[in-house]
């Protein structure tokens, strides 16, 4: 039941990659580019591993980045539980992404063309 969660936010995060594709020369290039964003949101997430194990540093980041809470969504929506705070979270964070990167990879787009 949790799909809606994660297309909504894969589409959040491939305007991003969109804009990231259209400003290099190649796709070696553009897979280089987008690591460094994506390893951080990966890793630093509850996607693997509990928040609370995390340290103390970490977990403040972890908690309120992207996609944590759209994982949190989906999990609570798979499983059960408290799903109201996590779906709109999630949706928020995906909607302000395409709302200010959208516009930018549009822009880029009609450059690029």
């Amino acid at each position: 039941m949790g799909w809606p969660c994660c297309l909504l936010f894969a589409c959040s995060l491939s305007v991003i990659f969109a804009i990231i594709g259209l400003s290099v020369r190649n796709a070696e290039s553009a897979q280089a580019a987008g690591f460094p964003m994506l390893a951080p949101l990966v890793f630093a997430s509850s996607a693997f591993v509990p928040v609370a194990s995390m340290p103390g540093w970490l977990q403040v980041f972890a908690r309120h980045q992207p996609l944590s809470v759209t994982v949190d969504a989906v999990r609570a929506l798979s499983i059960g539980g408290a799903t109201t705070s996590f779906v709109v979270q999630s949706v928020a964070w995906s909607v302000g992404i395409i709302a200010v990167f959208g516009p930018l990879a549009v822009r880029r787009y009609r450059r690029a063309a």
